[in-house]
C-alpha cells in the first residue's frame, strides 16, 4: 500500500535486498530500509553493509547510526538512564555467566521474559519463573554463547490489555494499533495468532512516546513505540527503528503522513504532490 501511494506521487520505488551485492546503491536519491527481517541472523554482514552505505555517502532512512544503536536491546540501558518508564530488566553480555534462579531471587520477580538482545519478531523469546529457573538456566547459558541476552520482568497487562504500537513519521504522530495475544500465548505477533486493531490512545500516551523520540539525535523517517498501559503508566516495551510493521492499512491517513515526512526530510529531492 505504501509503495503504491508513493508511486502515485511520482516517486519511483525499486525494491532491492540489502545483501544483494549487484545493486548500485549510489543511483538512488534515498534508501528506505524496510522489511529487513533477517538482519539479526546475519548481523556482521548487515553492519558491513551499513558501513558500505555510509562510505558511499548514500542517504539511508533511518540513518545508519540509529540503526546500529537500535539493533541491540542494550539501548534499553540508555532509556533507563534517561528515566524512561520501562519494565525492569537484567542485561547479560555475551559469554557471561548468568543464573536465572539468582536473577529471580535478587529481583523478586514472579515471571520473566528471556530474549536475545539482537532479534526481531519474538525470535527465540520465552518465559521463565522461579519454579522453572534452575531447569531453564542451561538454555539461557546456551543463548549467551551466541550473543547478549535480556532478562526482563514480565508485564502481565500484555495478556489482558494488549500491546500498544504508536507509529510516528519524522517524529510526528501518525496513528496507533493495539496488538493482542491469543490462545494463551504472550506474544502478540500475527504468526503466533495475535490480532491487530486500530486504537486512539490518550494524549498523555502520545506525548510520552513523542517525548522519547524527540530526545533521539537523528532524523527518523519512521518510528514505532511499543508499550503497555500498566496501571495508569505507559511502559515502553520496545523502540522499533529498523524493521517495524507500520500498519498503514489501519489508518486512512497513514500513507499520506509517511509521504509528507519523506518530503520534509528530503526537501531538495522531492516536492509535495
Amino acid at each position: 500500500m505504501l509503495a503504491a501511494y508513493l508511486e502515485s506521487k511520482d516517486i519511483t520505488i525499486t525494491a532491492a535486498p540489502w545483501n544483494d551485492n549487484t545493486v548500485d546503491w549510489t543511483i538512488f536519491d534515498a534508501i528506505i530500509l524496510r522489511s529487513a527481517w533477517d538482519y539479526h541472523l546475519k548481523l556482521a554482514e548487515f553492519n558491513a553493509w551499513l558501513n558500505r552505505i555510509e562510505k558511499l555517502g548514500c542517504t539511508l532512512l533511518n540513518p545508519a547510526p540509529v540503526i546500529k544503536w537500535n539493533q541491540n536491546k542494550k539501548y534499553l540501558l540508555d532509556l533507563r538512564d534517561a528515566n524512561t518508564a520501562i519494565p525492569p530488566f537484567v542485561f547479560c553480555g555475551q559469554n557471561s555467566v548468568a543464573r536465572l534462579d539468582k536473577i529471580f531471587e535478587e529481583n523478586k520477580w514472579e515471571k520473566a521474559v528471556i530474549k536475545p538482545a539482537v532479534s526481531c519478531g519474538s525470535f527465540n523469546t520465552w518465559i521463565s519463573s522461579p519454579g522453572s529457573a534452575l531447569k531453564d538456566s542451561p538454555a539461557l547459558q546456551a543463548m549467551l554463547r551466541d550473543g547478549d541476552v535480556i532478562v526482563q520482568k514480565f508485564v502481565p497487562e500484555v495478556l489482558d490489555r494488549g500491546e500498544l504500537s504508536l507509529i510516528f513519521f519524522n517524529k510526528h504522530y501518525s496513528h496507533s494499533v493495539i496488538k493482542k495475544a491469543t490462545g494463551g500465548d504472550f506474544r502478540v505477533q500475527a504468526k503466533f495468532g495475535g490480532t491487530v486493531h486500530h486504537i486512539q490512545p490518550s494524549a498523555t500516551i502520545i506525548n510520552s512516546a513523542a517525548g522519547l523520540l524527540a530526545a533521539i539525535p537523528w532524523p527518523l523517517l519512521y518510528a514505532r513505540v511499543d508499550g503497555v498501559l500498566a496501571g495508569h503508566e505507559f511502559v515502553i516495551m520496545e523502540l522499533e527503528l529498523i524493521e517495524p510493521a507500520l500498519f498503514v492499512a489501519y489508518d486512512k491517513d497513514a500513507c499520506k503522513n509517511f509521504h509528507q515526512a519523506l518530503v520534509a526530510i528530503l526537501p531538495n529531492k522531492l516536492t509535495v504532490q
